[in-house]
């Protein structure tokens, strides 16, 4: 793939990009769109000299990671740590929700294979590996204020004070419309902002933990429009 105007050369002032640095990155890591950390926007905090701003100031693929030599690891990172200790590089603040998700999710894409991993109460359930960074903390004991609901508005959804009672995950979706045939709506019917996780229902597909809206529903949950994006009854 070709990503400058001219083939860059050693002491050139400057290397001209085809297109912005992010579109160039999506060209080929087209999954990287949703669920991930949003780019070509202005940082809210202090970014250490580390990480790369574009000329506007926007923070991009690049700002994390690098596309050449000089990286640390297999994601090509900018400085020699992973996980939860590389986005508290930037997002120090553990205060209570939106944020405190952003500092301990522990990844800026979240992953879409699914594992089979053992869960309490389960017998080799299918979890993607988003969901189970969420139920470590969403378990009903920790992040109790997930679960257990105050006054639920119309069009909002309650996952109950019982995790047995929330909404499920690990399942899959195809095997769900093919035994309740019409409660469902078909696969290629779902909106974009649906995302199954190898055919698997997860914590990802209703809430987005890079998102800004309320409870980081991955889309307005307005007249149980969430809801009735995928159910149909």
């Amino acid at each position: 793939m070709t990503c400058h105007l001219t083939n860059p050369t050693e002491g050139a002032e400057k290397y001209l990009f085809v297109k912005e640095i992010s579109a160039l990155c999506i060209s080929c890591h087209k999954d990287a769109v949703r669920l991930s950390h949003p780019v070509d926007m202005k940082p809210s905090m202090k970014i250490p000299s580390d990480f790369l701003l574009d000329r506007k100031g926007n923070l991009t693929c690049n700002s994390c990671h690098t596309t050449h030599k000089g990286s640390y690891g297999k994601y090509h990172l900018r400085v020699a740590s992973i996980g939860e200790p590389f986005c508290i590089t930037c997002h120090q603040s553990l205060s209570e929700g939106a944020e405190l998700h952003r500092s301990t999710i522990g990844s800026a894409h979240m992953a879409g294979s699914v594992q089979s991993r053992y869960w309490p109460g389960s017998i080799g359930g299918y979890l993607d590996e988003g969901s189970i960074r969420c139920l470590i903390c969403h378990d009903a004991i920790f992040a109790t204020e997930s679960l257990i609901g105050t006054a639920v508005q119309a069009g909002e959804y309650d996952h109950g004070g019982n995790i047995g009672l929330s909404h499920p995950v690990g399942v899959s979706y195809r095997e769900a419309t093919v035994k309740y045939k019409g409660a469902y709506r078909k696969l290629e019917k779902l909106p974009q902002e649906i995302r199954l996780f190898d055919g698997f229902v997860g914590c990802g597909s209703c809430h987005n933990p890079y998102g800004r809206r309320h409870f980081e529903l991955v889309m307005s949950n307005e007249g149980s429009a969430l809801c009735f994006a995928c159910h149909m009854k």
